[in-house]
């Protein structure tokens, strides 16, 4: 039976590498993309568009090729997998803040994605590998805490070094990411993908049907995780001031799960399956939408966050967990790539058909009700099929 806590003295040495790992990339990450932007538009005066096709690429690099890097994950060993992820992603971090080309800035947002998609999927792999005996849906829960920390650091420390160049901001990231190159092939035994080589195919896990019925339900949840990036800072700046109160909502989250994250999933872990927690998540994430919608004012905008975070919370250190359920042994990382992949797709879906319905929250009567009257249905739908027996395991 799984330990109900994660006692500090008891996490064996390669997790707190992982955590170690976890925590620097999440720094050296945030301290970069949320300059990126401002750096290619005022810096080098690129266009919005051009902006946009940059992230496109560094987006399907990272998550179109998720199952083909957690195949190739299997068979090298997640060590392997990880490091030369972490690797490349400095590269194209290096790349970002002293390119001036538009040629030198695609083939840094190449690599950019092409590291995240190898460590990605690896990274998840090799915290299931060394879980055993330990509760789960703790462990993930810490990585997404570190995580969130990261969220909270990095922009801060990614500011103060862009005072001097932003040369310096992608330098800085990328020497993070160099670092934790040094900590996994130090500190991260071999052998975690069990029998490199001896994987197996893709097809093998395709063709298991109840993951992919999950995979499906999982991109159905995570269309309502990407309203983060989309309905969020919408509501947050039709509601507050400027664009610092955006800023302040987005710390006010991440200082909330860093705060809360451990002591919650401990309590609904030990008192829920995996399953109604999901469904519980998906409520809370599809609560938070609309009553940041429906209710437009200061107090309306924080009640919403908080229900959106909560949703977060349940959400993402169980999916985590449930495709851990699922892998088979030597396909750990696939399965995990697999599920990359549908919340890709999930979060494209998210982003499209959100702001599709967006522009109808401008309207009057039951048309400006109309999206979060959509979201509450959708996340209705999302909990019914997640507490049916067999979905989740």
């Amino acid at each position: 039976m799984p330990e109900p806590q994660l006692p500090w003295a008891r996490t064996p040495p390669a997790l707190w590498v992982l955590y170690t790992d976890t925590f620097t990339m999440a720094v050296g990450f945030y301290m970069l993309i949320p300059l990126l932007a401002i750096h290619f538009l005022d810096n080098l005066g690129l266009s919005v568009a051009l902006v946009g096709v940059l992230a496109a690429v560094r987006s399907f690099c990272q998550h179109g090729l998720m199952p083909v890097s957690g195949w190739i994950a299997d068979r090298i060993d997640f060590r392997w997998a990880i490091s030369a992820g972490v690797l490349v992603r400095a590269v194209g971090f290096a790349l970002l803040g002293s390119a001036d080309s538009v040629t030198g800035l695609v083939v840094a947002s190449v690599l950019t994605g092409l590291g995240g998609s190898l460590f990605h999927p690896a990274s998840y792999a090799a915290y299931a590998a060394l879980t055993e005996g330990l509760d789960t849906v703790r462990v993930y829960a810490t990585r997404e805490l570190l995580s969130n920390l990261g969220f909270v650091v990095g922009p801060v420390v990614g500011s103060a070094v862009a005072g001097l160049d932003f040369r310096w901001v992608s330098f800085t990231s990328a020497a993070l990411f160099l670092l934790a190159f040094v900590v996994t092939v130090v500190g991260l035994p071999g052998g975690l993908a069990g029998e490199p080589g001896n994987s197996p195919s893709m097809r093998a896990v395709l063709a298991d049907r109840a993951f992919v019925r999950y995979c499906v339900l999982a991109g159905a949840v995570w269309l309502l995780v990407s309203q983060l990036y989309l309905l969020v800072p919408l509501r947050a700046t039709s509601v507050l001031p400027d664009t610092i109160g955006l800023g302040v909502v987005y710390s006010a989250s991440a200082v909330l799960m860093v705060v809360t994250m451990l002591p919650l999933t401990r309590f609904v872990s030990a008192r829920l399956g995996k399953g109604p927690i999901l469904a519980c998540g998906a409520v809370g994430l599809a609560a938070g939408i609309c009553t940041m919608g429906a209710w437009g004012t200061t107090a309306g905008l924080l009640v919403g966050i908080g229900l959106f975070t909560v949703g977060q919370m349940l959400t993402q250190p169980v999916m985590s967990a449930v495709v851990a359920g699922f892998a088979t042994p030597g396909a750990t990382a696939s399965y995990f790539g697999v599920q990359g992949i549908a919340q890709a797709v999930g979060g494209v879906v998210g982003n499209v058909g959100g702001g599709l319905l967006y522009t109808l929250a401008s309207g009057t009567g039951l048309v400006a009700w109309t999206p979060w009257l959509a979201f509450a249905l959708w996340g209705a739908a999302c909990a019914f099929f997640l507490l049916r027996p067999g979905i989740v395991r």
